[in-house]
């Protein structure tokens, strides 16, 4: 009886681990469930790009992710090269575009019936695209896809 007990759990375990293995956020645009990558123009040549994950998805691959749609973005637009803007020198930083997915439309808390939602992990960048490299410190888009799309397959 106890080796039926044994194993049974040893399966529970088993299936909760592919279950939660299975909660890792996959590449691709924004779903329905609110993971994945979404951008904003926010004038010419500059963009917001934005990556949501579950919360089992590794930081490190969040930040691949959000290279990686910024490096994509940046061939999709014609252009070779993208720079990172700092904090606070974008329209979307300084606040006068809303950013209203940080906020469920549901609350949460004490009192609530409803399950807390498991937290999520959201990498953002400000982006200005260039057709030619720039003298700042600049990515380049189509080496960064082919370096960062062999991690995704992985």
């Amino acid at each position: 009886m106890h080796g039926l007990r044994r194993s049974a759990l040893g399966a529970g375990f088993a299936l909760s681990l592919l279950l939660l293995a299975g909660c890792a956020t996959n590449y691709g645009p924004r779903g329905v469930l609110g993971a994945g990558f979404s951008e904003e123009k926010l004038g010419p040549d500059l963009w917001f790009v934005t990556f949501e994950a579950s919360a089992f998805t590794p930081a490190d691959r969040v930040k691949s992710y959000l290279l990686l749609r910024c490096a994509e973005l940046t061939v999709e637009q014609g252009s070779s090269y993208f720079v990172m803007i700092p904090e606070g020198q974008s329209r979307r930083a300084k606040g006068t575009v809303p950013n209203l997915i940080d906020e469920p439309p549901f609350p949460y808390g004490l009192g609530s019936t409803e399950p807390e939602p498991p937290p999520s992990r959201s990498a953002r960048a400000a982006i200005r695209l260039y057709k030619e490299k720039p003298e700042e410190k600049s990515y380049d888009a189509r080496a960064l896809i082919r370096e960062l799309s062999g991690e995704r397959k992985s």
